[in-house]
């Protein structure tokens, strides 16, 4: 009797132990680092304006096509009023703002000021790539974004997010994962979600 007990619990040590391993493993598709201001009250936050996003990955579109799925997001979660997308930029051409990841805590609180908006986000996307091994194709994008207020142009929440499209079990069994643009789509929200919990 005892010595069955033993081999059925040496049977479920390892078990267990593959299946920690194997979840773990699954749950590795994303990565993140956020800072929130300690001393900025969100609750006075009511209007908020989106710069579009600058674009360091070799995917030419994605800029754009982030900066559109984040005023999206944005909107569906509805705890901001969020600035038309046309009227920031129109305020930035006419002040010949290119780089906006180069903006100066200046002229983000004339920016604020112009657009009636305390808080401006600013966001760059590091990575946006497809990337084929064997059968399989893995997408992956990297997104740093951030609120300044406009107040005092200090910035008061932060994240970096990394979200992929091939999880262990696609890998595994050689299934496609997600497409660039559901990637995509799930970085926004993991960054949205940083901020609006």
């Amino acid at each position: 009797m005892n010595r069955s007990s033993n081999k059925k619990s040496r049977l479920i040590v390892p078990a267990s132990l593959v299946l920690t391993i194997l979840l773990g493993l699954n749950c590795a598709g994303s990565n993140s680092t956020t800072f929130v201001h300690p001393e900025y009250s969100f609750q006075y936050l009511e209007r908020v304006a989106v710069v579009p996003f600058d674009n360091l990955s070799n995917d030419k579109g994605a800029g754009a096509r982030v900066s559109r799925i984040f005023v999206t997001e944005l909107l569906a979660k509805q705890v901001f009023d969020v600035v038309e997308p046309g009227e920031v930029s129109r305020i930035l051409m006419e002040k010949s703002l290119v780089r906006t990841s180069e903006l100066t805590q200046e002229q983000i609180i004339s920016v604020g000021k112009e657009l009636g908006a305390q808080g401006i986000i600013l966001g760059t996307v590091n990575e946006s790539a497809s990337i084929r091994s064997g059968g399989a194709t893995s997408n992956t994008v990297t997104l740093v974004v951030r609120m300044v207020e406009t107040e005092t142009g200090a910035t008061v929440w932060s994240t970096t997010k990394t979200s992929s499209g091939k999880g262990f079990w696609s890998s595994l069994f050689g299934t496609g994962g997600k497409s660039l643009s559901e990637v995509t789509s799930s970085c926004v929200k993991a960054v949205l979600n940083s901020l609006i919990d």
